[in-house]
């Protein structure tokens, strides 16, 4: 580094001097020359050089360490300490104030040298990585997404200020432990947060994971929805960080919901299309071997449209296969399933559904529906729900039997259905 400013700070005069001496012949330029703790913080910051040479051992009430210390905090400027001797505990002091190099008395030139080169060209690069990482923290302090760093063992080393403005606490409160603590305050489903803390060694091994969503709730307990895009990043300080990003689809999620509920509401409006429509050929009058025989025409065209939607529902959660196997051991996986999907089903078309559970029969009740009224006085309604009940449950393989056990038009307040599955 050109004209090279040094403070040398020495409380032996005839030494003090010499080390000037000797650094100016190097093509140094030394400032001043102090010969206490007190003195040296006072003229490094009069004088601003680009480096202290500090012995560590000082006469008075502050010593080198001390004063080092003090330099490094107020002024960043770097410290080579000079020492003859000094025992382990002033050295394990000494260390911890950072020190950029050590010179030991007495010393040539060229170790000087060397010394002083070395401490200077660390300190800009710890200068220059300084900087980095204060424009990457800046660059995540003003990144509109929320930004979590978490260490290997799940506890949070760094949040920017939109996590602040989400949860409404101060990142100081939250700094250093887990993340699993945002979710015992109710931020997170407590459960999901412990699987992604769980699979972290595996998230470390693959260095990320790839984009998953997960739901949030904010400080006002409103739920949003994020897009987590995860990557592991190197800390000596804290070893593998894993940085997750997260994108706001609140606005995504709750269009896809709209739109769903708009074809539920189409399907209920043109199932209610049907069913209204049909009710004047379905007077109580028609004897009831025409009318079983419009029935099952009714659910052998529900099983062609419903039946492809059933299996691809049980392939995608894992139970096609076991329905196959005809397995008698997974008759209550396969069972428990089927409900899910009725139930579904039923809800999509705007009916509201119980199941009482009195083992070894399963109830299926429904509670009400849109044609209740419509119900009450004509056949069909329960018909057609009693074909789409049975004709769905064959679907399962399951060796038990689904009986319907009231309906409308014998006075009860509602439709029930009874399933028996056995062991």
């Amino acid at each position: 580094m050109p004209d090279t400013k040094l403070l040398v700070v020495e409380d032996e005069s005839i030494v003090a001097m010499d080390i000037k001496h000797r650094a100016e012949g190097l093509g140094y330029t030394v400032m001043s020359i102090a010969s206490s703790g007190e003195e040296a913080i006072e003229k490094t910051k009069k004088y601003r050089p680009h480096l202290v040479l500090m012995d560590i051992v000082l006469k008075g009430k502050m010593d080198g360490v001390e004063a080092a210390q003090v330099i490094r905090e107020e002024c960043d400027i770097p410290i080579v300490y000079l020492t003859a001797y000094s025992d382990e505990k002033t050295l394990g002091r000494a260390k911890l104030t950072g020190p950029f190099g050590y010179i030991i008395k007495p010393f040539e030139d060229r170790e000087l040298h060397s010394a002083v080169e070395v401490a200077l060209y660390k300190h800009q690069m710890d200068s220059k990585l300084k900087e980095s990482e204060e424009r990457y923290r800046n660059l995540f302090e003003s990144f509109p997404d929320p930004i979590l760093l978490l260490d290997s063992q799940g506890n949070i080393t760094f949040m920017n200020q939109t996590v602040e403005q989400i949860i409404g606490i101060k990142r100081k409160r939250i700094i250093g432990k887990s993340i699993l603590n945002l979710a015992q305050k109710g931020f997170f489903i407590e459960e999901e947060i412990q699987g992604y803390v769980d699979s972290i060694p595996s998230i470390i091994e693959h260095e990320g994971t790839k984009p998953f969503e997960m739901n949030l709730f904010d400080k006002n307990g409103q739920e949003l929805y994020f897009e987590i895009y995860s990557s592991v990043l190197s800390s000596e300080e804290h070893g593998p960080i894993i940085q997750f990003i997260g994108h706001d689809i609140t606005s995504r999620v709750e269009a896809e919901e709209q739109r769903g509920e708009l074809i539920r509401e189409k399907a209920r409006v043109e199932l209610y299309g049907f069913v209204v429509s049909a009710v004047p050929v379905f007077a109580s009058s028609i004897p009831p071997q025409l009318r079983n025989t419009i029935i099952k025409n009714f659910a052998d065209r529900f099983e062609k449209n419903v039946k492809p939607n059933f299996i691809k529902e049980m392939s995608a959660n894992g139970f096609l296969d076991l329905i196959k196997e005809h397995d008698t051991q997974n008759n209550a996986e396969i069972f428990n399933a089927y409900l899910t999907w009725i139930i579904e089903l039923l809800s999509n078309l705007g009916i509201k559904t119980r199941i009482i559970r009195t083992e070894p029969k399963i109830k299926l009740e429904f509670i009400t529906f849109p044609w209740i009224e419509e119900a009450r006085k004509n056949p069909i309604f329960t018909l057609i729900f009693r074909a789409m009940i049975i004709r769905s449950f064959t679907w399962t393989g399951l060796k038990g039997n689904v009986t319907q056990t009231s309906s409308l038009l014998e006075g009860s307040k509602n439709i029930k259905f009874e399933f028996y599955i056995p062991n």
